[in-house]
C-alpha cells in the first residue's frame, strides 16, 4: 500500500514531463512539411491495422503472445527467470521470480513486433545486398505493428489488469502515457528526417520545465 502511494506521488510529479512530452510530439509533428514515399508507406501501415482493428480483426492471439514475451524479456534482463508462459486468444500470462515496475509495464510501452521488425530490418542490412529496395516493404510493417500496438493496448485496458493494479492505475497511467509517447517521437524520426527526436527531448524538456517554474513561483519552496 505504501508502495503504490510513493508510486502516486511519482505519478503527479511526473505528469509536467508527460506535458513538456505532448508539446515535443506535437511540434515534432509539426516539423513535417512535406510526406516522403517513406511516410506513405508507414502511413498506409497505420490506416491498414486501424481498418482491421475497425472491422474486429484484431489479431489478439498475437498481441498476447507480444505481450507477455515483452514480460518475459523484461523479466530476463532484470536477472529474473521465468517459471512459465502462456499466451492464447483468451488471455495469458508469465510466472517469474521477480517482480517490478518494468516487467509490470514493459509491454504497456514497447511495441514487440516493431522492435523485433527493426531488429530483423537492421541485422539484413549487414548480410543482404540492395537492402534498401525494401524500405518501403519495411516502413509499411512498421506503420502497421506500431498501430497493432498502441490499438490492442487501449483495447486491453477494458479488461481489469492485475499489473496495472500492483503499480497503482494512476501511475501507470502516467509511465504508459509518456513511454508510448518516446515510442512514437522515436518512429517519427525514422520515418521523416526533419522530426528528428533530438529536437522531441529538447521541447519536452523546456515545455516540463516551464511547468515546474510555474509550480515553483506559485507555491514556493516547493522545489
Amino acid at each position: 500500500m505504501f508502495k503504490r502511494f510513493v508510486k502516486f506521488i511519482i505519478g503527479v510529479a511526473l505528469l509536467p514531463v508527460c506535458y513538456g512530452m505532448s508539446i515535443g510530439l506535437f511540434r515534432q509533428l509539426a516539423a513535417v512539411r512535406a510526406i516522403e514515399r517513406v511516410g506513405w508507406f508507414f502511413l498506409c501501415g497505420v490506416l491498414t491495422y486501424a481498418g482491421m482493428y475497425a472491422y474486429s480483426v484484431k489479431m489478439r492471439s498475437l498481441y498476447v503472445f507480444g505481450h507477455e514475451s515483452v514480460h518475459a524479456v523484461c523479466t530476463w534482463l532484470c536477472g529474473g527467470k521465468v517459471k512459465s508462459f502462456k499466451a492464447s486468444g483468451q488471455g495469458g500470462s508469465v510466472i517469474a521470480d521477480k517482480v517490478n515496475t518494468l516487467i509490470s509495464l514493459g509491454p504497456y510501452v514497447v511495441p514487440f513486433y516493431t522492435v523485433f521488425l527493426a531488429a530483423i530490418f537492421g541485422l539484413a542490412g549487414k548480410f543482404i545486398p540492395g537492402q534498401d529496395r525494401y524500405s518501403g516493404l519495411f516502413m509499411y510493417l512498421l506503420g502497421l505493428s506500431t498501430a497493432f500496438h498502441l490499438l490492442m493496448t487501449v483495447d486491453s485496458l477494458r479488461i481489469e489488469q492485475p499489473d496495472l493494479a500492483r503499480n497503482g492505475y494512476f501511475f501507470s497511467f502516467v509511465v504508459m502515457y509518456g513511454g508510448n509517447l518516446c515510442v512514437i517521437a522515436a518512429l517519427i524520426s525514422v520515418v521523416f528526417a526533419e522530426a528528428g527526436f533530438v529536437r522531441f527531448a529538447r521541447d519536452s524538456a523546456a515545455g516540463a520545465w516551464q511547468v515546474y517554474r510555474l509550480i515553483a513561483a506559485v507555491f514556493p519552496g516547493t522545489l
